[in-house]
């Protein structure tokens, strides 16, 4: 999976980084501010961590220009604790799958992390679940 990260502070970066890497399956690309964003452009990218600080409209205008064109990869913003419930209010508007909160606990980013790959692999198999099993003829096991 193509993971996208976009962090200004470096120690935020790195321990997410260093997180991430911990999941073979995660392919992990660091990116810094609109050229990390424009990364989006040329490839697909399965999630996209990216740092938001509501008072430092820059990293807002990011959110907002990433969501201008990419709005199927899942995104988990990273802000401080005292951001989140004002940024609530923008979850569904810029269809942010989850709030992780800085500085990051281990617990609750390897927590988000297991959810997210468990509902990566429910979708996965959805399909699959979707068309049911045929019903078996008449006297044979399962009627």
């Amino acid at each position: 999976m193509e993971v996208l990260l976009v962090e200004k502070d470096p120690l935020v970066r790195d321990q997410v980084k260093v997180g991430l890497q911990q999941f073979p399956e995660f392919h992990v690309t660091v990116g810094s501010g609109y050229a990390g964003i424009n990364e989006v452009r040329g490839r697909h990218f399965d999630a996209i961590f990216l740092g938001v600080d509501p008072r430092q409209k820059e990293t807002t205008k990011l959110l907002h220009h990433l969501r201008s064109f990419d709005t199927t990869s899942e995104l988990f913003v990273l802000t401080a604790s005292k951001n989140v419930k004002d940024m609530a209010k923008d979850k569904s508007k810029y269809n942010i799958h989850s709030f992780l909160q800085t500085p990051v606990d281990a617990k609750e980013f390897f927590g988000l992390l297991g959810r997210f790959l468990e509902r990566r692999t429910e979708r996965q198999n959805a399909p699959a679940r979707k068309g049911g099993r045929k019903p078996s003829p008449a006297g044979s096991p399962g009627n």
